[in-house]
């Protein structure tokens, strides 16, 4: 194969140790932000994620970044296999498999760039409304964004470790005697019917109904404008752990972007927050 026809690589290395609650989908909207990307960086390049943080993560957080490779411009996105990956495999795939030398980048490879990012600073971000590199930390939004819609699902978004932190808020919601408020519409769309019967066997969903949520069934939905959950005016607005907030994706509303936890945190409150910040709040 012609050298010419292999994309470059961007090694994209997460140093440090994550604060509690910051997930993948944390990590890709602050990378999305960073200039390098923004002035097309990473525009044909494979991404090549590595780092401290990156061995920590479970795979499904692996697949939020990969998953939004397209959105830095990627041509696709990586992460060296390890033993997270063999556990993964081994227990949700069935598969006999073991990690050889030649599976991870070469001591000393050349790459296009390098980006590294220390992951102790990072707190929740959310992407404004018109791209998904319109990255911002959540606690540097100046004005109060209150949401009409809070969809949780897609394939960036609807993954057994993104139900798990779904649930985690919900349960903790339901504990405190909360719910959805009636003005906001939460929509809770399982990945796969696999994550779905995951959901199931795990007793999620009876603390997902009571929280407030509509469950969706595994589809190509309110990403792509195409079910509940998608916005039918100008004027609402929705939080999503969807992959891309283009102007019309998910009908003539506004779409900021956010991590899982965030989407459900923010539906309880009705407006945009984290959910260490509800926590705060209802603990004051």
């Amino acid at each position: 194969c012609s050298s010419d026809l292999v994309p470059e690589t961007l090694r994209i290395e997460f140093t440090g140790e994550l604060p509690a609650g910051i997930t993948g989908k944390d990590l890709v909207l602050h990378l999305l932000a960073q200039p390098k990307i923004r002035s097309g960086g990473g525009v044909g390049k494979v991404f090549e994620f590595t780092g401290p943080v990156i061995s920590r993560l479970s795979i499904d957080e692996r697949t939020t970044l990969t998953n939004m490779a397209a959105e830095l411009g990627g041509f696709t996105g990586i992460v060296a296999p390890d033993e997270e990956t063999v556990r993964f495999l081994r227990e949700r795939r069935g598969v006999a498999f073991r990690v050889e030398p030649w599976m991870c980048s070469d001591p000393g490879a050349s790459y296009a760039d390098a980006i590294t990012i220390d992951g102790s600073t990072l707190s929740p971000m959310v992407a404004a409304p018109g791209d998904p590199g319109n990255g911002m930390r959540l606690d540097a939004v100046q004005q109060r964004v209150k949401i009409d819609i809070a969809f949780a699902g897609t394939c960036t978004g609807g993954k057994q470790g993104d139900f798990d932190g779904y649930y985690e808020v919900l349960s903790w919601a339901v504990q405190h005697n909360m719910r959805v408020p009636d003005h906001v519409k939460l929509y809770l769309q399982f990945g796969t019917t696999a994550v779905r019967d995951y959901c199931i066997d795990k007793g999620y969903l009876p603390v997902f109904e009571k929280a407030g949520a509509t469950l969706l069934q595994p589809s190509c939905g309110a990403c792509a404008n195409m079910g509940p959950g998608s916005s039918t005016k100008p004027d609402q607005v929705t939080v999503s752990a969807q992959n891309r907030n283009f102007p019309g994706r998910s009908g003539p509303g506004q779409i900021w972007l956010a991590s899982p936890p965030t989407v459900v945190a923010s539906a309880l409150a009705g407006e945009l927050i984290s959910f260490r910040q509800l926590q705060e709040r209802v603990a004051a």
